[in-house]
């Protein structure tokens, strides 16, 4: 029963960095400004709980959560990363 546990929590946590480590960069249409740049992997470091409420799960980020929840809401809160349009925004 006890190698069993161990063998479990080992293949939960492979499977939990595997899958963080194939998500470190996304590009997002970002509309008539360009497209935005999201390194994951520089913001892993938050933990997981500051964009992903509770258990990791796929963020659909689109105007209104970039500007208005999470990105530029952060960035200003924090005093920290882009906050102007061209800092993200990239044509």
């Amino acid at each position: 029963m006890k190698k069993a546990l161990i063998a479990m929590v080992a293949v939960v946590a492979f499977a939990g960095s595997a899958f963080a480590a194939a998500q470190e960069n996304y590009e997002y249409k970002g509309g008539s400004f360009g497209k935005v740049a999201f390194p994951h992997k520089a913001h892993m470091k938050l933990g997981c709980a500051k964009c992903h409420e509770g258990a990791p799960k796929k963020v659909e980020i689109n105007k209104d959560v970039a500007h208005n929840q999470l990105c530029v809401k952060c960035h200003k809160a924090e005093a920290k990363g882009p906050q102007g349009c061209k800092d993200c925004h990239k044509k």
